[in-house]
Formats: structure tokens, C-alpha cells, sequence
């Protein structure tokens, strides 16, 4: 890597650091505060929509949040010392304790997971999944979609499919919610071997694991499926880069088919594929890819994608580019009909992203975007040649421009745009790990996320049964 032509974008003093530290501490504590008094909007308004405050708040036990920030800080302390050392031990143990915390911080919420798995209201996937079977969702999918309550109706087929894939283990609400939490939590293991990937260091690998596990917006939603959306995006960007690092063609393969189960699941995040061009820009620019491995990136995903998309065509007479049709008319169909106009989401997503994505995490990211800009002289003006971390955190900010500028999530995005809130986790590792007395540093920034998660569940009704 060139680092006098691409100097990396944590290139910052102490001071520097630490004032930047105290500042979105501050701002955190503000946001919080807004929350806590019922003046921070979730939605908009004039946009005809936003989520409301409840009129009557539940008690938060003590207990939850000093066993929560006990668990942090024994993770932070013993994982960072032990993750070189011992880390299948430590990912095992770490996916435990995540689960745990992210329970925990859910039993804040008025409503039992039981509640929102079997409500038509606030999740009809279920509901849907007990009445039909899997070949008659898939086989008469565009006739029985009208038919459906309205996440139904207006969803992929996949969540459906989902629910009828954990009906298997278990027919109680209850326990279903808590597979929904397990399987999402899996994400924070795949999110762990892309960092490791990218940047060759267990340490910041660790701390976006951890970080993973307190995403605001995945908290607000669990047992809702948007919380399992990220998980195979990251499996598709896990596999890329799994060729990129070893050359077979499997991998390329297997990444066409998860392709796939993405838009068979969720379409949405196929638009973090400029993620994934800005890795290969990278890889590029360190002679890793040549241009035979180029064409095979084209190619091979290309025909993993093509075969399971006659499989499911043969076997169960299901069309997935007809499905997506229907359900991208469908969502433009719904702002015209809601009269959730495009300019006022372009002002109001932003805002309520900032929150559900984390504050300080996003008040990391605006510095390094910051940084990166005001470094743009200095910069190669070949982009292949630009370090890692300054090429990922300009596909990221590309990638969020394209998904608020496009305007088909028009509110709603702390629910939608979960799968995008876990890539900016990324570079805010990046920075944590970075700074002098990081572990300390690190173990506020979770324990504010957590305060932030916690608060924001007793008093706004994000899922209503």
C-alpha cells in the first residue's frame, strides 16, 4: 500500500481524539435527552408518518442495564486480551453473551416476542407461513400475494419462507422470536471475518462484533425479520472476499446463489454492491485481482444466481424476476397512494438514521468522511492506489446517497435500512481501535448505545401487536 499517496484517515493527534470523543459524547447525551422528553420525531409528520410515544412507560429494572454494562465490560477486557490467542473461544463466547444482552435490552419493550411474531398487525409473515406451505407460496406466489395482510403483500417471499423453516424446530411464538434473535445474531460472526478480511486485525474485527450486537435499530425491531436481513448480504460480501483472498471458484459460486436467497429475502441491500466494487477497486490496485479474475467475478456469480434461479423456476414454478416486479410496483404504488412525498423523506430519513444507526457510531463516520474529504489533495488520483479504509468509507457514503436519493423507503427506515446501519459499524471499529486507551474509550461508546437502545424502548412504540 501506498501510504504517502493514500494517507490513512486516522491520522489524527491525541487531542484531536479526545476532543472528538467529548463531542459525540455530548451530542449523544442531547439526542438521548430528546428521546427521554418525547421531542425527538421518528418519521415526519408533514410526511404522514412517524412512530409514535407511548402514553403510558413500563419501569426499567435496575438489574438490566448494571448486569448489560457488567457483561460489556468482561467482554471488552477479556476478549480484547484473548482474541488473538483463543478466538474461536472467544467469537463462541461473545455470540452467548450478545444474545443474552440483546434479550435483555428487548425486555425493556411492553410486548412479549411472542406478541409481534403472531400479530397480523405489526408481522403477518407468520401468520401467512401457518396457512400455506411452502410450495404454494412459491408456486402461486403473484395469484395469493394480493390475498395477504399487508407485510405480506407487500414483502418477497422469503420471510414467509422463513417462518416455516423455524416452525420446524418450534410451533411456540415465543421461542420462535428468540431463533429470530439467534439467527440475526450470526450476522455479528460474518461481520467479524469482513473486517478480519479487510483489515488483517482481530482487534477491530472484535470491536464491530461487538458493536453489531447493539445497533439501535436492530434492538428496536427484534423478533421483526428486518433484523435477519443483514445476515446474507454479509454472506455474500464474506464470500467475495473469500475469493478475492484464495482464488476459488466456489466461493463465486456459492456468492450467485446467495444472491439469490438475498432477493428472495430482501432486494433492498443489493444496492451495497458498490461496497463490494470498491473492495474489488482495492484489490485491483494491490495486484491481488488480475483481469482473468475479473471476468470470473463477472461470470461464475452470474451463473450460481442463473442455476438456482431454474431450480426454484423447474422444481416450484416460481419466477423471481416476475415476484420482484410485483413488489417494486407495489412499494411505488404505496408512496403515491400514502402521499409520502420524495423531498420531505430526503430531508427526514437522514435524521432518523442518524439515531437507529447509532449516534456516536455516525458522528464517527461524518468525522472520517470529514477527514477523507479535506485529505482529497494529498490523495493519489488513482483510486485503486487509495488505502483500504479511505476507499471503503467513500463507497459507504456513495452507497447511502444512492439509497436516500433513489426515495423508495420514504419513512420507516429504522425498520428498512437495518441492513445498511451494520456497515457503518465498520468504520467506526476502525477508528476505536486506533486510539489510545481504546478499550476505555470503546466501553463507553457501547455503553452509550446502550442507554441510548434502552431509553428509546420504553417510551416509543416502534412494533404495535
Amino acid at each position: 500500500m501506498d501510504t504517502k499517496s493514500s494517507p490513512s484517515i486516522t491520522q489524527t493527534s491525541h487531542s484531536n481524539s479526545v476532543a472528538l470523543i467529548l463531542t459525540f459524547f455530548a451530542i449523544n447525551a442531547l439526542f438521548i435527552y430528546l428521546v427521554y422528553s418525547k421531542n425527538f420525531i421518528f418519521g415526519s409528520k408533514p410526511g404522514n408518518w412517524d412512530y409514535p410515544y407511548f402514553k403510558t412507560l413500563t419501569s426499567i429494572p435496575l438489574w438490566i442495564p448494571i448486569i448489560v454494562f457488567l457483561l460489556l465490560g468482561l467482554s471488552v477486557i477479556i476478549g480484547s486480551r484473548l482474541i488473538n490467542s483463543h478466538e474461536k473461544t472467544i467469537l463462541f463466547g461473545w455470540l452467548l453473551i450478545a444474545g443474552v444482552i440483546q434479550y435483555l435490552i428487548h425486555r425493556i419493550y411492553p410486548y412479549t416476542l411472542g406478541e409481534i411474531v403472531q400479530s397480523d398487525m405489526a408481522n403477518s409473515f407468520y401468520t401467512t407461513a401457518m396457512r400455506y406451505s411452502p410450495f404454494e407460496i412459491l408456486s402461486q406466489f403473484n395469484v395469493l400475494a394480493p390475498s395477504f395482510p399487508l407485510h405480506a403483500r407487500t414483502n418477497m417471499p422469503g420471510k414467509i419462507l422463513l417462518f416455516q423453516l423455524l416452525n420446524i424446530f418450534t410451533s411456540s411464538p415465543q421461542r420462535i422470536g428468540y431463533l429470530v434473535i439467534l439467527l440475526s445474531t450470526f450476522g455479528a460472526l460474518l461481520l467479524y471475518g469482513i473486517c478480519k478480511r479487510l483489515f488483517h486485525d482481530r482487534q477491530i474485527a472484535f470491536y464491530a462484533l461487538i458493536l453489531y450486537a447493539l445497533i439501535p435499530c436492530r434492538l428496536f425491531f427484534f423478533p421483526i425479520l428486518n433484523t435477519v436481513t443483514p445476515l446474507f448480504i454479509l454472506l455474500c460480501l464474506y464470500l467475495f472476499l473469500l475469493y478475492i483472498d484464495r482464488k476459488q471458484l466456489l466461493f463465486l459460486l456459492l456468492l450467485g446463489g446467495a444472491l439469490y436467497i438475498q432477493v428472495l429475502f430482501e432486494p433492498t441491500p443489493l444496492v451495497t454492491g458498490i461496497i463490494f466494487i470498491g473492495i474489488l477497486m482495492n484489490a485491483i490496485g494491490e495486484n491481488r485481482i488480475s483481469k482473468k479474475d475479473i471476468w470470473a467475478i463477472l461470470i461464475f456469480p452470474a451463473l450460481g444466481f442463473l442455476g438456482v434461479y431454474v431450480f426454484f423456476l423447474v422444481f416450484y414454478s416460481f419466477n423471481l424476476l416476475e415476484a420482484f416486479q410485483y413488489v417494486l410496483r407495489d412499494a411505488v404504488n404505496f408512496n403515491l397512494i400514502d402521499k409520502r412525498d420524495y423531498w420531505i423523506w430526503i430531508g427526514e430519513n437522514p435524521k432518523e438514521f442518524l439515531f437507529s444507526a447509532g449516534i456516536p457510531v455516525m458522528i464517527l463516520f461524518i468525522y472520517l468522511t470529514s477527514q477523507l474529504i479535506s485529505q482529497l489533495r494529498t490523495l493519489n488520483y488513482n483510486i485503486t492506489r487509495w488505502s483500504i479504509e479511505n476507499i471503503y468509507i467513500l463507497s459507504l457514503l456513495v452507497t447511502f446517497c444512492v439509497v436516500l436519493f433513489l426515495g423508495i423507503n420514504r419513512g420507516e427506515i429504522t425498520r428498512l435500512w437495518i441492513y445498511l446501519a451494520v456497515f457503518f459499524q465498520i468504520p467506526a471499529a476502525f477508528y476505536l481501535t486506533k486510539i489510545e486507551h481504546s478499550k476505555v474509550v470503546f466501553f463507553f461508546v457501547a455503553c452509550t448505545l446502550v442507554v441510548q437502545s434502552i431509553l428509546t424502548l420504553q417510551r416509543v412504540g416502534f412494533v404495535i401487536p
